[in-house]
């Protein structure tokens, strides 16, 4: 049997101040790293620190030890497989190792209960007999009907994946419990990488025929779910992954993980949990890696991700002292708010808002549709439209009342002394003319927008929802009904009649709405 990783002595009695600490103590490490290794090409072997971070993450009285190695053991085997089949992961294969996780442990899941096999087996039949719904959605993504699409986003927004398959389990007689596996599985569980309506519009660019199109994306999307770990292998084949042999790495995580997924599944943690924590590893060789250093070359865009990073960790210390957070999720929504405002400040020192990039980038997005019909990868917004989400959700937090929060994220005082009061950032002359350089900053921020990971932050969020799933294991803490308040929306009001993000109807055998209104 594998080794499991022994864990330390919890030596806190409040289980929130010890997701706080862990938390803030893997954000900060990940902005030691890129600040240490921006210069050098990126190796494993930089990731070790990190790896230290999480291994001293420890399980509470309160919370479920089997939920925790879940995630734990996903994340410390993760780093010690590659570290022995590679030195580095080339730029173009980190996309691929945090949807690597979900495919392996599903194909464990459907071993050790036979129900979900036969519900995902219903699921994919569905698929099969779903011509109509994916048709329209895919035609809808080909012609850009949305506007900009956050494709992998963990809500149902309208043209993602995961509303997508909102829309077939609304077709499919199968119990809630595994709907909500299915739909956490492809939410917060990231399985496979593969991007709906990519399949669609490359087979229609080959053969021009709009019925062949649809089936080879229903046979795509079935293969997500009836064979995962070999749909993602050929996948990553396809797209010429070279780092290091993926065979190997889905055999030896497989080995390693099974006792862990087992003795959650016999210790009686929800279905829906089980797939869904062991992918969130995406720190290691992703954010920590050779686009993140490249990005941070730049000492402007260096001292924004360290000063926003400082404005998180000091507001939700701030949030914590106040007693704010009553659990470990509540974290969550303190320091994406404060990083946004921090973001969104920036922004207000240059003269821009919001709205001004989300109406750029939309206008951006339709002549990209005219100039790539056939050619542009689906997922391609996908963090813009997290950069639009997290500037929006900023400008809100820092206004005045009554159109916004007056400085304040859910009643606690965003602390924006380390954006005022660092060097770099007050004296933007140092990167263009003296009294010219109104856009430097912007500019350095603006960077981030093909992966603002590290700004949203991922390591804390992930470490306050591993956290609270481990508190209460025998609920789903995925798929959740919340209306994202999408900064595009602001753009294209209408899109809200598409949204299922607040409308998962989970009841067995409900009805597809794909029209709005019916």
């Amino acid at each position: 049997m594998p080794e499991i990783h022994e864990y330390g002595e919890c030596q806190y009695a409040d289980v929130v101040e010890k997701t706080m600490n862990e938390g803030l103590a893997a954000q900060e490490t990940c902005v030691d790293i890129v600040r240490e290794h921006r210069y050098e090409p990126f190796l494993w072997k930089h990731c070790e620190p990190f790896y230290q971070r999480i291994k001293e993450v420890t399980v509470h009285p309160d919370q479920s030890k089997e939920t925790m190695n879940l995630w734990r053991e996903s994340y410390l085997n993760h780093y010690e497989i590659i570290d022995s089949l590679c030195k580095t992961v080339n730029p173009l294969d980190t996309a691929f190792l945090e949807w690597m996780q979900t495919p392996i442990v599903l194909d464990m899941c459907y071993k050790l209960d036979r129900d979900f096999k036969d519900a995902i087996d219903e699921f994919c039949r569905t698929i099969r007999e779903s011509e109509d719904l994916i048709g329209i959605e895919a035609m809808r993504l080909h012609t850009g009907f949305y506007g900009i699409v956050s494709s992998k986003d963990f809500a149902a927004v309208p043209g993602s994946n995961f509303a997508a398959d909102v829309m077939i389990l609304d077709r499919t007689p199968i119990d809630r419990k595994y709907k909500e596996a299915i739909m956490a599985a492809k939410s917060w569980g990231l399985n496979t990488i593969y991007v709906f309506g990519d399949r669609f519009t490359r087979t229609l660019q080959r053969c021009r025929n709009v019925q062949t199109a649809i089936e080879q994306e229903q046979r795509y999307l079935e293969w997500i779910w009836a064979q995962p770990s070999m749909f993602m292998k050929k996948i990553m084949g396809t797209f010429g992954f070279t780092s290091f042999n993926r065979h190997k790495y889905f055999e030896l995580y497989e080995k390693r993980m099974t006792p862990i997924v087992k003795e959650a599944y016999d210790a009686g943690v929800h279905i829906a949990n089980i797939p869904m924590l062991p992918t969130h590893v995406g720190d290691m060789g992703h954010h920590l890696g050779d686009s993140y250093y490249n990005i941070c070359k730049d000492d402007m865009c260096m001292n924004i991700l360290d000063a926003v990073t400082q404005v998180g960790v000091r507001t939700t210390r701030r949030g914590y002292a106040m007693g704010v957070p009553k659990a470990p999720f509540d974290l969550t929504g303190i320091i994406t708010g404060a990083q946004g405002a921090a973001m969104a400040e920036i922004l207000s020192w240059d003269g821009f808002t919001a709205n001004m990039f989300v109406d750029m980038m939309e206008h951006r997005f339709s002549n990209w549709v005219l100039t790539h019909p056939y050619d542009r990868p689906m997922v391609a917004e996908l963090h813009i439209n997290d950069w639009l989400d997290f500037v929006a959700k900023g400008e809100r937090m820092i206004r005045d009342p009554p159109k916004g929060y007056g400085g304040k994220v859910k009643g606690v005082p965003i602390d924006l002394w380390p954006l005022r009061n660092n060097t770099l950032l007050n004296d933007p002359q140092w990167y263009g003319y003296p009294y010219c350089s109104i856009t430097a900053r912007t500019g350095a921020l603006f960077r981030f927008i093909d992966q603002p990971c590290m700004l949203a932050p991922e390591a804390p969020s992930i470490n306050a929802l591993v956290n609270h799933t481990s508190l209460n294991p025998e609920k789903a803490m995925a798929p959740i009904q919340l209306c994202k308040r999408c900064a595009t929306s602001e753009w294209l009001p209408a899109k809200c009649k598409w949204c299922r993000a607040n409308d998962l109807k989970l009841a067995v055998g409900s009805e597809t709405r794909i029209e709005p209104g019916e």
